[in-house]
């Protein structure tokens, strides 16, 4: 589709064009790479071509060689798209008026880091912004940009990136390594607490927090690409049974309980084999009893605020079970969880519970850390978005590769 409409383009001044940058397709590891190179391809070498990436991208040796600039978000949770697009944007039009000839210059680091510690609103991601200012600020670099990689990517040149686009190519280079060597001196700090559903309980029996705790399962994270399927956190809830007191709100993906479910109808009592429908190396189904509390065919709702605010999202068919003060949301779609905005279009309100499950890394907290009065834990389950990434089967990554590998002859 790309290829037909950049034929039945007229010649052009510029490009400017929006990637995410981690894209793998089943027959290429590098898809991103393969459209920029298209670009270049139909619009000739002398044409200036700005991308703009998600900051978890994977920068290739293609996507460097194609693309006369480079411009990555600044943010996690995203929040400046705009932003990063504004920039992008100036960056070429400086380049078309030759206001500026820019050198582009990357580190690639043998590094990869959990998802839930790139929170850059704080360190360490804030400290390393600071410093990427500074660089700006001085001189070094028109642009740069921190590209922490997502880690669940199995491709031969996964790895952190630091891209430097400036004025003078000696000193694109120079800050660019000054960046990558200042980021694999601080990896130990990006370590995540997990937590067992159980060892949160105990906190919440003896804390008593005055408002909901909010809970992510970020290893069956949809937005990082796992199939939101998991009961891991479900089957711990379960084993307390009558001695759970807490208000429970969580969500999975089944759209064959779903369904059952919402053909029975609301007010019916219903028992259920739920979970793990297609992450089955991860666990096994679990069946429930309980009652229908909601149900919908559809399965809309709009994102409140945080990144993507007044967006729609459909879960297709979807059921609340409650299941003694459990109430689990099943839906037939997977869908972005980290917004209340979901649980409320089903009759749920985060603030009236005690424990809210979410089922992302980072994201939610742009929404749910403005109600998390009881804290926010990441739980140590299975899938394939873990945080735990020792527990990942890497075949084609590149070797060594920390926190895989110690690496400690690694020098920028």
């Amino acid at each position: 589709m790309l290829i037909e409409r950049l034929e039945g383009l007229p010649a052009c001044d510029g490009v400017l064009f929006a990637l995410h940058g981690s894209w793998v397709a089943e027959d290429s590891d590098d898809a991103d790479g393969e459209i920029v190179t298209l670009i270049r391809n139909q619009v000739g070498a002398d044409v200036p071509i700005v991308i703009t990436l998600d900051s978890h991208a994977n920068v290739t040796q293609t996507i460097m060689d194609q693309a006369d600039a480079l411009v990555a978000y600044r943010t996690f949770p995203h929040a400046d798209y705009a932003d990063t697009g504004y920039r992008a944007a100036n960056m070429l039009f400086s380049m078309m008026d030759k206001s500026i000839k820019p050198y582009m210059h990357h580190v690639k680091i043998p590094l990869i880091l959990p998802a839930e510690a790139h929170t850059t609103s704080v360190d360490p991601m804030k400290g390393l912004w600071l410093e990427a200012d500074r660089g700006r600020q001085n001189g070094a670099s028109l642009e740069t940009s921190l590209l922490i990689v997502q880690p669940w990517l199995d491709v031969a040149e996964l790895g952190c990136t630091v891209v430097v686009v400036g004025r003078d190519a000696a000193k694109a280079e120079k800050e660019a390594k000054r960046l990558a060597a200042l980021l694999w001196s601080r990896r130990q700090q990006f370590q995540v607490n997990l937590w067992h559903v159980e060892q949160i309980i105990e906190v919440m029996r003896k804390q008593k927090p005055a408002g909901p705790v909010i809970v992510s399962d970020s290893a069956d994270s949809p937005g990082a690409g796992s199939p939101g399927d998991s009961n891991a956190v479900l089957r711990q809830l379960l084993q307390f049974g009558d001695e759970l007191r807490f208000t429970c709100l969580l969500s999975m993906v089944d759209g064959h309980a779903a369904k059952l479910a919402a053909d029975k109808g609301a007010g019916q009592s219903v028992t259920l084999s739920v979970g793990h429908s297609k992450s089955i190396e991860y666990g096994q189904p679990v069946e429930i009893q309980g009652t229908v509390e909601h149900v919908s065919s559809e399965g809309s709702f709009t994102f409140g605020g945080g990144t993507v605010s007044n967006m729609k999202a459909f879960m297709g068919h979807c059921a609340v079970i409650r299941i003694g003060s459990i109430h689990l949301l099943l839906m037939e779609h997977p869908t972005f969880t980290g917004d209340p905005a979901m649980y409320r279009s089903v009759g749920l309100e985060p603030l009236e519970a005690d424990f809210v499950l979410v089922k992302s890394a980072s994201q939610f907290r742009a929404e749910y850390e403005r109600i998390a009065n009881g804290g926010i834990y990441i739980v140590d389950t299975p899938g394939a978005s873990t945080a735990n990434l020792l527990e990942l089967a890497f075949k084609k990554a590149p070797r060594p590769l920390f926190p895989l590998d110690e690496c400690l002859d690694y020098i920028v």
